[in-house]
Formats: C-alpha cells, sequence, structure tokens
C-alpha cells in the first residue's frame, strides 16, 4: 500500500484536517475585523460603499490564494523558533499584498490605500496573536505548552504610546489632531516600522532584569533600528513624507516607553524593599503586646527572655576578646570598651563567632543557621535595602540567647554629621534636604519607588524608634545602646523567633484590639502618632522611663512631632468617629483600653467597666487627674452616676469636658 493509500499526505500536499478548517474559519474572521477596523478608522462608520463591495471578492480571493501558497495553515506546533512560526504568516501578507498591489493599479480602483494597507496591518497583528502560537496558543494540541514571553496589556500601552506620540506631533505641526489624508500613509509606516521592530526585538515584553541598562537595552535597540529604516525609507526613497511628523513621532513614543520602562524597573525594586504598602483607604491592625511580651506567632518555643550566659562553651577562650580588641576594633577602642563592658567575650566559643563589615545580605545568609553565639557586622544597618529581612537571616544564625551587635544611623543624629563637616547655616540647609530625600520621600506612596530604585535602599533614615522597634520585631531585646557621633551602637539578645503574620503600625491610620462591652474585643480606628514599629518597644521603653503622675510614660521618643500637635488638638481621635457611628462605642464613656492596659487595672473596676460600652470622650476630661490612682477614682464616679442617670449623666459630661479641652489645654493622650 503507498502513502496515499495509508492516509498519509504526499510530500507538498496540504492536509485539509479539520485542524486547518478551524485555522482557515479562525482566519476568515480576522480579516473580517481586520477590514471592517481599517474602513471605520477612516470612514468614521461601517456604511461601505459601492465600490468596497464590489472590492470584497478580489480581496477574498487573494487573501485565499496567498494563505495557500504559502502554506500558513499547516501545523506549526512543532516548530520551536520564533521567527520560524512568524514566516509564513509575513510570507502571505508581502504576497497578499502585492497581488492587491497589482489589482489596484492595473484597473486603477478608486479605493483608499490607507483602508487597504491599513487593514492588512491589523490583520497581520491579529493573525499573530491568535494563530501563530507564540502568544496567544488557541490552537495547540493539548499537553503541549509554549513559553509565552509577550505581555499583551504592555502591547496595547505601546500601541497607545505610538499613537500618543503620532497625534502629538501632528498637533505641534499643524495644531490640530484631525489626520490629513496625506498623512494617513506616515501614520501607517509608523505602525509598520513600530510593531515589526518591536516583534523581533523586544517581543513586547519587559524582562525582569536587576540591571537597569539591561532592562531597557532591548527597547533602546528596537528605537534605533525603527529610526535607522525610517531614515532610509523617508530619505533613500524620497517618499516626501514630513520629517518632523516621522521623526517627532518616533522621538515622542521613545521618551514615553523609556519612562514606562523605567516606572516598572522602580516598581520591581520598590517590590523588594521591606516597606510596607500604605493605603489611605485602609486601615490595617495592630497587635498591642500583652504585658509588653511580644506574642508568639510562629509554632516554636519561645526563648528564656531572662537567659544571660551562654551554655556549652566547649571552645571558649580569650580569642574573642583578643581578637576584637587588636584586630577589629583596633580603630574603634570606645567601640570595644562597649562590648567588652556588656558582654562576656571570654566566654564565648572562637567557632561560633563571627566579625563582619559589609552591607551585603549575601554574606549573612551563607552562615549555618543556628550556629552563632556572638555576632557583629560593623556595617549600619541603614545600607541594608530590606533591612527586616536581614534581621530575620541574622535571627535564623543566631542559637538561642545569642549576641548580635551592630550600629545604626538614627535620624535624630544624622544633624550631628553636616554639623561637624560644614559651617552652620550651610549645614542646616544640607541636613534638610538629606531628610527631605533619605527620611520623607521613602515614607511617600509614590515618590518611594523612584526612591528605591535610584538609592536601592542604602542611607535610608531610620527614627530611634523604628529602628529598635525593628530589632524587637525581628525577635531581638536590646541589652544595651551607646551614641557615638552620629551613630548608635547596640547590643541585643535572640529572645524568640521573628513576627510573621502582623502588620506594623507603618501608615497613618491603624486599628488596635480593645476591650469592650462585656469583654468583647472591639478594633478601634486611631491615628498613627508615634514612629513606625513603636509598639514593638512599649516594655521597654517603659523599663526605661516608668510612668509620669497621669500614668503616661515619661519622656517618650516613640511620638513624633507632629504626633504631639496632633494629641494637643484631638487630631489624632477623630477616626474614633467611625467606630461611634458603627455602634462599637458610645459619645461619652470610659476609654476603651488594650488587653495590657486593662489588666492593670483593679478587678472591681473591670466588672464595672464592661457592664457599659467605652466611650469617645472619657470621664478624666472632667476631672483633669493628676495620677492613675486619680483615673481609677474618676472613672468609678462616673459609672456610678451613669448606672442611676445615664442619659443626664453623658450630657453633663460632654459638656464639661468639652469646656476643659477648649479652655483648660485638656488633649489627647
Amino acid at each position: 500500500m503507498n502513502n496515499s493509500q495509508k492516509g498519509i499526505p504526499l510530500e507538498g500536499k496540504f492536509p485539509m484536517s479539520k485542524y486547518s478548517r478551524v485555522k482557515i474559519l479562525l482566519d476568515a474572521i480576522l480579516l473580517l475585523l481586520a477590514s471592517c477596523s481599517g474602513y471605520f478608522f477612516k470612514k468614521g462608520n461601517l456604511t461601505f460603499e459601492e465600490i468596497y463591495i464590489k472590492f470584497i471578492p478580489l480581496y477574498l480571493g487573494c487573501w485565499l490564494i496567498s494563505s495557500l501558497l504559502t502554506g500558513k495553515f499547516k501545523n506549526n506546533d512543532e516548530v520551536d523558533s520564533f521567527l520560524e512560526r512568524l514566516k509564513p504568516f509575513f510570507a502571505s501578507t508581502l504576497f497578499f499584498l502585492g497581488m492587491l498591489s497589482v489589482f489596484i493599479y492595473g484597473f486603477r480602483l478608486e479605493v483608499s490605500r490607507f483602508i487597504v494597507f491599513g487593514s492588512l496591518g491589523i490583520f497581520l497583528v491579529l493573525e499573530i496573536l491568535f494563530l501563530s502560537g507564540n502568544y496567544l496558543p488557541l490552537f495547540m494540541p493539548r499537553g503541549k505548552t509554549q513559553r509565552n514571553t509577550f505581555s499583551i496589556t504592555f502591547f496595547f500601552l505601546e500601541f497607545l504610546l505610538i499613537t500618543i506620540g503620532f497625534l502629538a506631533t501632528h498637533f505641534l505641526k499643524i495644531g490640530s489632531l484631525e489626520i490629513r489624508d496625506s498623512y494617513e500613509e506616515v501614520l501607517l509606516l509608523i505602525y509598520f516600522l513600530w510593531f515589526l521592530n518591536g516583534l523581533l526585538i523586544h517581543r513586547f515584553y519587559i524582562p525582569r532584569e536587576r540591571n537597569y541598562f539591561r532592562m531597557i537595552y532591548p527597547f533602546i535597540k528596537s528605537n534605533f533600528v525603527t529610526l535607522s529604516m525610517a531614515s532610509i525609507i523617508v530619505f533613500g526613497f524620497k517618499t516626501g513624507f514630513s520629517r518632523l511628523l516621522v521623526f517627532g513621532s518616533l522621538m515622542v513614543y521613545m521618551v514615553f516607553e523609556l519612562l514606562l520602562i523605567t516606572i516598572k524597573f522602580l516598581d520591581n525594586y520598590r517590590k523588594n524593599i521591606d516597606v510596607p504598602e500604605i493605603s489611605l483607604f485602609e486601615a490595617p491592625e495592630v497587635v498591642q503586646q500583652a504585658g509588653g511580651i511580644i506574642e508568639k506567632i510562629m509554632e516554636k518555643e519561645r526563648v528564656d527572655v531572662e537567659k544571660t550566659a551562654i551554655e556549652n562553651k566547649d571552645f571558649s577562650s580569650p580569642l574573642v576578646r583578643e581578637k576584637l580588641k587588636n584586630i577589629y576594633l583596633n580603630p574603634l577602642p570606645e567601640v570595644f570598651r562597649f562590648v567588652d563592658e556588656k558582654v562576656q567575650l571570654d566566654s564565648i566559643d572562637i567557632l561560633k563567632a563571627e566579625v563582619i563589615d559589609t552591607g551585603n545580605l549575601y554574606n549573612v545568609e551563607v552562615l549555618p543557621e543556628e550556629s552563632m553565639e556572638f555576632f557583629m557586622n560593623l556595617n549600619r544597618i541603614n545600607n541594608f535595602r530590606r533591612l527586616n529581612k536581614y534581621l530575620v537571616e541574622v535571627n535564623k544564625k543566631m542559637v538561642d540567647g545569642g549576641i548580635f551587635v551592630g550600629k545604626f544611623e538614627p535620624c535624630e543624629k544624622r544633624n550631628y554629621y553636616f554639623k561637624k563637616r560644614y559651617p552652620h547655616a550651610l549645614a542646616q540647609i544640607l541636613y534638610f534636604f538629606d531628610f527631605i530625600w533619605h527620611r520623607v520621600i521613602p515614607k511617600l506612596p509614590l515618590l518611594k519607588k523612584f526612591y528605591f530604585g535610584i538609592t536601592r535602599g542604602k542611607s535610608r533614615l531610620f527614627s530611634m524608634a523604628e529602628a529598635l522597634g525593628r530589632l524587637y520585631f525581628c525577635g531581638f531585646e536590646v541589652i544595651s545602646l551607646e551614641h557615638m557621633d552620629q551613630f548608635v551602637y547596640f547590643i541585643v539578645r535572640k529572645v524568640k523567633y521573628p513576627q510573621r503574620d502582623v502588620v506594623p503600625s507603618y501608615g497613618l491610620l491603624f486599628k488596635q484590639k480593645r476591650v469592650g462591652k462585656g469583654r468583647e474585643i472591639v478594633y478601634i480606628y486611631k491615628m498613627r502618632t508615634m514612629h513606625p514599629y513603636s509598639e514593638y518597644i512599649h516594655q521597654y521603653i517603659y523599663d526605661r522611663n516608668k510612668l509620669d503622675e497621669k500614668g503616661k510614660i515619661k519622656d517618650d521618643f516613640r511620638i513624633t512631632n507632629w504626633g504631639k500637635f496632633f494629641r494637643k488638638l484631638w487630631i489624632d481621635e477623630l477616626p474614633m468617629i467611625i467606630n461611634w457611628l458603627k455602634g462599637d462605642i458610645k459619645l461619652v464613656g470610659v476609654r476603651p483600653l488594650s488587653l495590657t492596659f486593662f489588666s492593670t487595672y483593679p478587678k472591681d473596676l473591670q466588672e464595672q467597666r464592661t457592664l457599659y460600652k467605652p466611650g469617645l470622650i472619657p470621664p478624666y476630661y472632667v476631672d483633669m487627674p493628676s495620677s492613675m490612682e486619680e483615673v481609677w477614682d474618676s472613672e468609678r464616679r462616673y459609672l456610678e452616676k451613669y448606672k442611676t442617670h445615664p442619659r443626664r449623666t453623658d450630657l453633663s459630661y460632654f459638656f464639661k469636658a468639652l469646656a476643659n479641652i477648649l479652655f483648660r489645654g485638656a488633649k489627647s493622650g
């Protein structure tokens, strides 16, 4: 039996399989869509003129002949080459264009070149997208996949940019957006060159490169080739096209394209920065640390906080101390003194100690996990693009109770750097711009992308509270701090594993758990008045500064300058109106407390408080107490009165509190 009898097509014959028939049908649909699009762009409607209706049989005939002769309907799923998949479609389009040109000019048909050639351009784009198998492989057999390096979103963004570039240049040239007939061919030329070079060079896909120049190189190359081809056509063939329109459109497009890619590049860098996204319309929950001890998040056992000595020292010796003194910290005797006073260096295993000076995370990642009793990095933590990841990595490398020594530059000390090097007036000016660049801009939702893209997060400024808060957040406890020049050196101990699924107080608006009526938990909205991560050092600040006579922490450096202003004017309390409208609290009543402070109240007062809803305006704004005991007495008096006459009590307390706020300086916080 010969091949044809076996059902295998002879070489060179075109197999009209069911698969090919579907392709032909879809190709015809794409041709119809492209023709209608070209006509609509030119005429502004789809009411076809008689000449175009008569032109349809010739149009379809040329399409069918060019398609069959070039074999573009053959199954090309086995072809791996990108260009090999495109060849039959380009060949068919050129053949199609040639035949149409012969008939149009040979018979002098009165049809628009813009409609004919523009339709063919649109048709070629649709074919490549839907039939080539490179981008939208609708006809690929099951089980076969192709690597998709094409972004349909980016393709249409590019198309929009090239169109905007042309329209902007057109408007600049003649002062109108209405395209003249003589300029339609210019637009077609620009579309053709843009699509051809984009398809062959960058394939309308933005690579995920960490190097900016590698990322933009294919696009610069594509634009250079496009300009070169345009130059050959305009000057070589003396087409009479407007040079301003051709080259101006391409240049405007190139600027917009590079800007788009730059934004994408900066956005990629922003995703590698451990700065939470700030939303003006959402308030993340901030965990209040009960009793000042951070809640356990991971399912591993917590290390004893009071552990002060490192056990199992098989290789403990004076070598660690001698190396620090004579080698690593020889230029920094004050730093050595600080470490030597606070850490028992002679008891550290020499095989479990590491001293580095680097801002590269890789030098920490390569260390064995849970292997370090002593770890010191002389490079400031401000130079780590992803600070939390760095601190987590250090935590993973430390044994339980291991000592970590490092330094950071707080924004409160940054002014010292400039005063030491420049005259006072110049130092103040330089400090102002430095603060804006390294402290303010990294926190703004839009500008921070540019900042992190340019600086890669290095030399970012943290407040004292944020730096310490990040250390606690990542599982460390502060043993001692020392201020030297503009730096703060810290000695911390690993006491737990890092936090994972909690949200630090980074945005302006947040919500906290509070004890409500019946001991139910309510989420109270607040406007942040403290530095980020401040909630994680509550116990640390309390142990150092204690409370003042009004029950507030003394000299609380966690509060920002604008936070003090907010508290003075009650601005930070305004979001609690949301809770009032929701019915979580009432207008007047005892202030909703965190679990931490609620547990410090007398048992009888705890029971009284949870009988009623908490309030927005607390009773101590009426009595103006000066100690914690007086605060408790003030709340007891209010609750007793409210139990007997609720409405009259709230009304009386409201006006008295309002008078104290306006005339006696009562303030929030």
